[in-house]
This record gives structure tokens, C-alpha cells and sequence, in this order.
């Protein structure tokens, strides 16, 4: 997956995630979700979010893509999909308040939804992330206490 010029230009790149990007995929992830996981389960506990957080990271490794999100050489975020059997699950994506609105996100929306394979992910529902997924097609097909469950239906390429 290759960023598009633009991006480029004003100094993000990707690069592959690899096991000493922990640290950093942990601090994302706290800047992006402590506010809802203490919005939903009564607090941050540092003990149980490390052990959740670095099984998802192994996990993360293993998708078909897991991407770390670079401006100017730092790492801001992370994202990751599994493409198997015919669809995208595990759908994820994090990035720093700086790095928000800029594009990423969108790129990265477009290049899992041109596949044209049906898509699932979940999204606190609180987070107003998920609004960009409503405009890429997504719709909420279930939830759970915390998580609105959506997905897009594949559409066929001609």
C-alpha cells in the first residue's frame, strides 16, 4: 500500500509494524480509547489494558496488513485489516489527534473498500469516527454495550 503524493508531501508514510513498535502502538492506542474504555468500563487499569493491548498487537501482526502511520519520521498511528475467504475482518485503525483529519483515514478507507470484498468492523459509540464510516458505506448491523458492530457489503467489480 503506497500513500498518494499528497500525503507524502506533507510528510506521512507507513511503514510495516514490527514487534518493537509496541511501545508506541500502546500509547496510540491510550490516546485514542482511554477516554471511551473510561467512558464504558469504569476506568483505564493500566495491568488489564497492557495484557489486552499486547495480544492485540500480536494479533495485529498476523492481519494480511498492519501498517504503522509515520509524520515526519514519528509514529502516529496504526492501522490493520485480515483479508481472508473472501472478506476484510478486524478492521482497525488508530492515529494521534495531529494526525487526524488529513486525509489517512480516508486513504485507507478507500484502498479496504475498492477491494470490493464485504467488510466488518465495530467502533465505540461515542467516537465520532464513526461518521467517516457511514460516508464510506458502512452501517450498523448490531451492538453491544460499548460498540456499534458495522460492516459493508462487497459490491461486484466489473
Amino acid at each position: 500500500m503506497i500513500l498518494p503524493a499528497a500525503l507524502q508531501n506533507r510528510g506521512f508514510a507507513l511503514a510495516a509494524v514490527e514487534e518493537a513498535d509496541f511501545e508506541a502502538y500502546y500509547a496510540v492506542k491510550k490516546a485514542c480509547y482511554e477516554r471511551y474504555v473510561d467512558e464504558c468500563f469504569g476506568g483505564w487499569d493500566e495491568a488489564v489494558q497492557l495484557e489486552m493491548n499486547a495480544r492485540a498487537f500480536c494479533e495485529a501482526q498476523k492481519n494480511s496488513c498492519a501498517q504503522k502511520i509515520l509524520l515526519h519520521g514519528e509514529t502516529v498511528g496504526f492501522f490493520s485489516y485480515d483479508e481472508s475467504c473472501g472478506q476484510i475482518n478486524g478492521v482497525s485503525i488508530q492515529m494521534l489527534e495531529r494526525a487526524r483529519n488529513q486525509g489517512v483515514g480516508s486513504f485507507y478507507l478507500e484502498h479496504i473498500t475498492a477491494k470490493g470484498k464485504p467488510i466488518s468492523l465495530k467502533v465505540f459509540q461515542s467516537n465520532p469516527a464513526r461518521e467517516l464510516y457511514e460516508k464510506f458505506g458502512f452501517a450498523i448491523y448490531g451492538e453491544t454495550p460499548s460498540h456499534y458492530l458495522m460492516k459493508k457489503t462487497g459490491e461486484q467489480l466489473i
